[in-house]
């Protein structure tokens, strides 16, 4: 059994199928009728695997179309049916050969995209922070966060091991909302983004802040699915509804009886 290169290989397998269920020569062996109605299960089975490659490979070919090239459809149809007959004009090794290499190609291609995309991100969140520095009530760190003081609140600032109840709203600074606790969650201040780690401890219990955060203060470099891109600055608006100590420092503190 053959081993295919991983990555654009089914991509490519599948396209092979749909290309298939395209191919209506009239005289081709492969075309033949189908009524459901009258077919059997397993007759139904073979249907149904053909359709539903071909609905999942449309949306993957116009993905994948900018990094692969364009591909020649009708070869791949030829590669398909002579391979079901037993009569590929090319080795294993060759076809392996030209399907890494294909994968290398739309890998390459990617890095390359999202390379570029890191580094406009990071040009306009630095160009966003710059502007943003100077208007009315924000502040700056010597880390570079920013904060604006919503609401100060009067309980007590927590430390790095401590552990806080908080409603949030995260947007990128072109407003796009990608995280919305509205209701308060608990989080150990020492496994955050170093932003929120700073400016949390900047906050008073009941505090709202808003904090602007340069990327290598929130994700870097990172990629967090389509919502949040590499080298994004972040927006939160952070309310601090509690702060707490955590399990271990309440028990030290607890008299013994």
């Amino acid at each position: 059994m053959r081993t295919l290169a991983k990555g654009f290989a089914l991509t490519l397998i599948a396209s092979s199928v749909l290309a298939l269920s395209a191919c209506n020569d009239g005289g081709n062996k492969y075309d033949v009728a189908f009524d459901e109605g009258k077919a059997t299960m397993e007759q139904k089975a073979s249907y149904a695997l053909g359709s539903y490659l071909a609905s999942n490979i449309v949306e993957m070919q116009k993905q994948q179309k900018e990094y692969s090239g364009d591909l020649d459809q009708k070869l791949i149809i030829k590669g398909f049916l002579d391979s079901i007959d037993g009569k590929s004009v090319m080795t294993e090794d060759a076809i392996r050969e030209a399907i890494t290499k294909l994968d290398e190609k739309v890998q390459t291609k990617m890095m390359e995209k999202e390379a570029q995309e890191a580094k406009e991100n990071l040009e306009k969140g630095q160009k966003f922070l710059e502007e943003n520095k100077s208007k009315e009530g924000v502040k700056v760190t010597a880390s570079g966060l920013q904060y604006k003081i919503i609401k100060e609140g009067t309980g007590p600032k927590p430390t790095p091991n401590d552990v806080v109840h908080v409603k949030y709203k995260g947007t990128t600074i072109d407003g796009t909302v990608f995280d919305e606790q509205k209701e308060p969650i608990t989080l150990s201040l020492s496994q955050i983004i170093p932003g929120w780690i700073e400016g949390l401890q900047l906050m008073k219990e009941g505090s709202v802040f808003e904090l602007y955060i340069p990327a290598n203060l929130a994700y870097g470099a990172n990629k967090l699915g389509d919502s949040l891109k590499a080298n994004s600055a972040l927006i939160f608006n952070v309310e601090l509804v509690k702060v707490e100590k955590p399990a271990a420092d309440k028990a030290k503190s607890t008299p013994k009886k």
